[in-house]
């Protein structure tokens, strides 16, 4: 299969690239679990280390409660179906987001993991003209993905007279062509909020043609607010969600929503990975109901 089709080609040269990097980008599309960057599993072996059993990790973020016994059992009854791809499972998934976000269903996109949508946003929206923006410090992974690519990665401080808030105003004004504008809220590592009035200004205020991605890997356990309605109202942005922090799922679903063009172009390069528009989505039972979240605060 051609994977870089004459289509993307003329693309890819309009953003900026030479065609000596087309080999880079394929090898990104087609072979890019094997990249240490690229996935859940490739990320995880990055924080890997030999502890005892009794050991406290703190390491890798993750939720030491597990999935909730709703999720246990629909998990289980997954297994009598281990022979079959269940591709249907992704789509009840999104269906069920849909209802609960109040967004549209093609507005949803399920991945196994985190990284994929991530990787693939830098992969759509930046390029060699076209800066991916972050925070300093913040999470590195796009960063690894767009040096990858050549794509510059413009680091912005976090404001420390303002809790170490994003300073989304200097984040708007780092490039008059930025491409991708990351906010992960609240940050990975400094578990710092921004405040929603603060992102809808820098949604409202970005460049002309910039893409905002808010990842809102840990909202849920912060009890902040959520950015969907953006999505519902059309804007330029993409919003992660993950089911690996608050539901203890690591590694086994996430989702990204954000307006058909956008999310659109970002499952058009998985559609290139992978070789088709579907993720199965192991166990659909998990989501059907979102006080789940109000389990784990019990819990813990």
């Amino acid at each position: 299969m051609n994977i870089l089709h004459d289509k993307l080609k003329r693309d890819l040269i309009h953003r900026g690239f030479s065609r000596r990097s087309f080999g880079r980008i394929a090898a990104m599309i087609t072979a890019g679990a094997t990249l240490p960057f690229y996935n859940e599993p490739a990320l995880a072996q990055l924080s890997k280390i030999d502890a005892p059993p009794d050991a406290v990790l703190l390491n890798a973020n993750e939720n030491p409660l597990g999935p909730c016994r709703e999720a246990r059992e629909a998990a289980a009854r997954m297994i009598e179906h281990g022979g079959r791809y269940r591709y249907s499972e992704g789509d009840r998934v999104q269906q069920l987001l849909s209802e609960q976000e109040g967004v549209r269903r093609d507005y949803l996109r399920v991945y196994a993991g985190s990284s994929a949508p991530l990787h693939q946003a830098v992969l759509a929206f930046t390029s060699p003209n076209r800066p991916f923006v972050m925070a300093d410090p913040g999470y590195e992974s796009g960063a690894g993905a767009a040096a990858f690519i050549g794509a510059e990665t413009i680091r912005v401080p976090l404001m420390k007279d303002n809790g170490y808030a994003h300073d989304v105003k200097a984040m708007a004004a780092a490039s008059p062509i930025a491409g991708l504008i990351y906010i992960c809220n609240p940050n990975n590592p400094t578990g710092t909020l921004t405040s929603k009035s603060d992102i809808e200004w820098l949604v409202a205020n970005k460049p002309a043609g910039s893409v905002v991605m808010i990842d809102e890997a840990y909202t849920h356990i912060a009890g902040a607010p959520f950015h969907t309605d953006m999505v519902a109202a059309d804007k330029d942005v993409i919003i992660l969600r993950t089911f690996s922090k608050i539901y203890g799922m690591a590694g086994r679903c996430h989702c990204a929503s954000g307006p058909a063009p956008e999310v659109g172009r970002v499952q058009r390069r998985h559609d290139a990975d992978h070789g088709h528009g579907r993720r199965q989505c192991e166990s659909g039972g998990e989501v059907r109901d979102s006080r789940a979240a109000q389990v784990y605060r019990r819990r813990a």
